[in-house]
């Protein structure tokens, strides 16, 4: 009675574990905006199975195929919101806390130590953050849990379909991440370990005979993905050793969102736990120091391998330590949980430690919830960077206009952007490629062969790709700039082109000056746009001071103004077939028409007095626009 007792509160407090795990990864899941890779791997399962094969190949993309094939599929159910390509991350990621119980127990833990490992990784703000992102981390993770489980039965020798399916987990563990190989090459070398400690020559030969179909059915994919494992250069760094422990060790404990000073506080207790954690296994029953075998080897191989294969190349990352997570969770667990079996110790060697090993993992507790409430609340630990906010700015800035008169571009390759903006208007980079100055003059050339008036550019630093202003550059020469606004992190600029016909005025001021054409785009408006005013003027110099200014003023029907831009009028602008202006328009625009006015002022003389046109007027009507 008192085992099915226990085995009752055991299954509530698992059940009860589970639903928090999916509760803190569910929780707003769908809020940030996707970052870059997100994106990235969001537009590569648009495309065919056989393209992203393909392309894979052809474009060397550092990470196999398993996981795009998985988008694709869930996306053609679910959908394409933030929600639904992330759920795949949340699925498995709530799968990685169960299969870490599930684990623990295969290792012949107590039933404490596989439940506060599981409490662990379903807290874990390193885990969360990577079950709320739509890349491959969490499916590598349970993969490759699931793929340790499974060899341990096949040590046990619980018959062939615990080898068949740990073949098939591990084949597809390693084509969701390279590194997968580093945990079965844990596996492996724990595998031969107790081969020779043990006569176990006949559960080797079946582990062996595993080991060699597993590699036949990996192989061809190894051989053609061999050039992407040699050429790829990475894009993060080459830490030394100590750092990287640091570095590792503080994600797995409090992830990333702590000031630097408390994370070293939270590796150092980290550290001291799984140190004690693995003393507790070492001192007990025999089953519980093979285990520590095993998770040493878990835990160290995939952590060595990494900074090992990043000291060529800037390839280390936190992330690509996932697999590594759940042996590290374990023995923080056995420092803690009933590990039972031991031998009767003097209290300081018993009680004492594990009171500051309590004392210790509560602490670590806390760090965790701290960290997961910087992660959801703290703006400068989200994701979103402002993507949505400039993809509607992109569409105010383009709106009116023919969708083939306009172009959108960025300054740098990102492919969030164009997730979030899914309006008519032709997208893309200036320049096409880092540092192609010659290939962004093409482009731009193109845009003007084929009549396009109008590039709106989002533009902000651009590190080895555009920091020289290449795209402004480039823009400059063949259009006009009338417009510039912040919008999150970035500048947009609108660039335009009159147009080749133009509506006459010729209507002449008293001093010699001739507004001659003039031309309005769009004729309609849009609240948050930009309206674009080309003008032609004919005069002399000698008609200028030098202080002159125009005025350009949108104004309602009651006379009330509604937006305007003032700029410097001399000769340079009498020297230009036709100057550009551009009005920004108020968010908010009521329907309606409105009258565009044009004139002169000098504000260097008393009262900044108006020019006139030779009929007294102090203004130029342009025409009439409209809203609504």
């Amino acid at each position: 009675m008192r085992n099915s007792a226990h085995g009752t509160i055991t299954q509530l407090s698992l059940l009860a574990i589970i639903f928090v795990a999916f509760a803190l990864r569910a929780f707003r899941l769908g809020d940030q905006e996707l970052r870059g890779d997100e994106a990235f791997g969001y537009f590569f399962s648009l495309r065919s199975y056989g393209s992203i094969l393909r392309d894979t190949l052809r474009l060397h993309e550092p990470h196999p195929v398993a996981s795009y094939f998985l988008q694709k599929a869930w996306i053609g159910l679910a959908g394409h919101t933030e929600f639904a390509l992330r759920f795949i991350s949340t699925w498995f990621g709530v799968l990685a806390v169960a299969l870490i119980y599930w684990l623990g127990r295969q290792l012949m833990l107590p039933v404490s130590t596989a439940t506060l490992a599981t409490m662990l990784l379903a807290i874990s703000p390193y885990a969360v953050w990577h079950s709320q992102d739509a890349r491959m981390y969490t499916i590598s993770l349970a993969f490759t849990l699931a793929s340790t489980g499974l060899a341990i039965r096949v040590w046990q020798g619980r018959g062939c379909m615990a080898g068949y399916l740990y073949v098939l987990v591990s084949w597809l563990a390693l084509h969701t991440h390279y590194f997968a190989a580093f945990v079965i090459l844990a596996q492996n070398v724990f595998a031969v370990g107790v081969a020779l400690q043990r006569d176990q020559r006949q559960r080797f030969n079946q582990w062996l005979r595993l080991q060699i179909l597993l590699g036949l059915l990996y192989l061809p994919w190894l051989v053609l993905a061999r050039g992407i494992l040699v050429s790829y250069q990475g894009t993060g760094d080459s830490p030394p050793i100590g750092v990287m422990l640091h570095r590792s060790l503080s994600a797995f404990a409090v992830g990333e969102t702590l000031p630097a000073e408390p994370r070293v506080i939270f590796t150092w207790l980290a550290a001291a736990l799984s140190l004690c954690g693995a003393w507790r296994l070492a001192s007990t029953h025999p089953h519980s120091q093979r285990a520590l075998g095993l998770l040493t080897l878990y835990l160290a191989i995939p952590l060595l391998a990494t900074w090992a294969g990043a000291r060529s190349r800037p390839i280390f990352n936190e992330r690509y330590l996932i697999a590594a997570v759940p042996p590290f969770y374990l023995l923080i667990a056995a420092a803690i949980g009933n590990n039972g079996g031991r031998k009767r110790s003097p209290y300081f060697l018993s009680f004492a430690p594990r009171l500051l090993s309590f004392a210790a993992f509560s602490i670590l507790l806390f760090g965790d919830v701290a960290s997961l409430y910087r992660y959801y609340a703290d703006p400068a630990y989200s994701k979103t960077l402002g993507w949505r906010e400039l993809a509607a700015a992109l569409d105010r800035l383009s709106a009116g206009m023919p969708a083939e008169m306009v172009r959108l571009v960025d300054n740098r390759p990102d492919p969030t952007l164009w997730y979030y903006y899914t309006g008519p208007v032709p997208h893309g980079t200036l320049p096409p490629a880092a540092y192609d100055r010659e290939g962004a003059k093409q482009e731009v050339a193109a845009w003007v062969q084929s009549g396009v008036q109008r590039v709106v550019l989002a533009m902000k630093t651009s590190k080895g790709w555009d920091e020289d202003g290449i795209a402004q550059a480039v823009l400059s020469e063949r259009f006009a700039l009338i417009a510039e606004m912040p919008v999150g992190v970035w500048t947009v600029q609108v660039y335009v082109r009159p147009p080749q016909e133009m509506t006459p005025i010729h209507v002449a001021f008293a001093n010699g000056l001739t507004l001659v054409e003039a031309s309005v785009q769009p004729s309609r408006l849009a609240p948050g746009g930009v309206l674009a005013v080309h003008l032609r003027w004919r005069g002399t110099a000698n008609a200028l001071r030098g202080s002159e200014k125009i005025f350009l003023h949108l104004v309602d029907a009651d006379g009330a103004l509604v937006a305007q831009t003032d700029r410097p009028f001399g000769v340079t602008e009498l020297q230009m077939s036709t100057v550009s202006y551009g009005i920004l328009l108020p968010n908010i625009l009521p329907p309606g028409e409105y009258r565009l006015l044009v004139g002169l002022y000098d504000p260097a003389k008393e009262g900044s007095p108006r020019w006139l046109t030779v009929t007294g007027a102090d203004f130029v009507e342009l025409g009439l626009v409209h809203t609504g």
